[in-house]
């Protein structure tokens, strides 16, 4: 039986109620209309908050908090049991200070390895480069601290594992192209069959792909993944009640969901938070996007510059050719002017 988790008010009440707070209301027409319309669903219990959201998913998974949650999520995903050990701020991930991650967390596993979990609502261009940028900076930051703790003393096999996991809430074209396939998961390997202990491993998880496979539609209750990736995914209140039918351990988050509808100034600051994450999603996004196009635009420049290489010396070719033929059409007219020539003088001394 479903559990009622999410109360329901009509449109009239949840405006009515933003009303008596003109701070939150003058707030409220400062969102954009998806926002807006996402805000007084979720007041009125017709949707969850979209937990994909960094502002969203820091109260409800941050492993400060509820370290529990996202060790049984990473758990799931890498099928041996995880132990957070910190959480690394998005602008101290990348060297260079740019981070496109919505929240990222590095965990110690049973065996001293480490793991990175990245969010990303946006299909950013060029995954597979960010993932093993992402991995090789967190790589070279292991290997600067244990050298500096082991001194004289450090060894390569001090060195732990490192993992880069990515969820996607919505993939590339590539990503489509493997049927129900949506864990990817990636590591170097010798191609002799030799077996050598390489340091990276890539778990790339596409959410759009999982919402149209058999598998999310199954919904075996025994599969504690199946149900993490669709607490990422759902956005109805109908679907989270029944989810957590299916998932009972899932209740206590979305009772802790539902709790933020009664703290409407909290709930209004992660709305705005939202708005500013969507916009330099945005950014990022068309930053990426543009360097895109450009990049096109010089490939498809020196192709053309290219091809009118080719055509310039074809047709310098033809033209020599040509020349050739024309002058050997002289050289037989000169010849045959010549021999006409010849004739008639002859023909006159007789």
């Amino acid at each position: 039986m479903e559990q009622k988790i999410f109360i329901r008010k009509t449109e009239e009440e949840v405006v009515c109620g933003l009303k008596k707070e003109p701070i939150a209301y003058r707030a409220y027409f400062g969102w954009n209309e998806e926002l807006r319309e996402r805000f007084l669903s979720f007041c009125m219990g017709k949707k969850t908050l979209p937990v994909l959201y960094d502002t969203v998913f820091k109260r409800l998974l941050n492993p400060d908090t509820h370290p529990e949650r996202l060790e049984d999520c990473i758990s799931c995903l890498l099928k041996q049991k995880v132990t957070i050990e910190a959480v690394l701020p998005m602008e101290d991930i990348l060297m260079d200070g740019q981070s496109t991650m919505v929240m990222d967390v590095l965990v110690r596993l049973t065996d001293g390895s480490l793991v990175l979990v990245e969010i990303q609502k946006i299909p950013y261009y060029f995954p597979a480069e960010r993932a093993s940028c992402y991995s090789a900076d967190l790589l070279l930051r292991q290997y600067s601290r244990v050298k500096s703790e082991k001194g004289k003393a450090f060894s390569y096999k001090d060195l732990q594992k490192v993992y880069t996991i990515v969820f996607y809430e919505q993939s590339i074209e590539e990503f489509k192209e493997h049927g129900d396939s949506f864990v990817h998961h990636a590591k170097m390997v010798c191609d002799t069959g030799l077996e050598l202990n390489f340091l990276q491993e890539f778990y790339l998880v596409a959410l759009d792909v999982f919402r149209k496979s058999e598998y999310a539609k199954s919904r075996e209750p025994k599969e504690r993944l199946a149900g993490w990736l669709s607490f990422f995914c759902t956005e109805t209140v109908e679907e989270a009640e029944a989810l957590c039918a299916i998932y009972p351990w899932l209740s206590e988050i979305y009772v802790e969901m539902a709790e933020f509808g009664r703290k409407p100034e909290e709930l209004m600051t992660m709305f705005s938070e939202m708005l500013r994450e969507m916009d330099r999603n945005t950014i990022r996004y068309m930053v990426d996007d543009m360097k895109e196009q450009i990049e096109k635009g010089k490939a498809e420049y020196a192709e053309l510059q290219e091809m009118m290489e080719d055509t310039k010396k074809e047709m310098e070719d033809q033209l020599t050719e040509a020349e050739e033929r024309i002058a050997e059409k002289e050289s037989v007219i000169r010849e045959k002017d010549a021999e006409i020539a010849r004739l008639q003088a002859l023909s006159e001394a007789k």
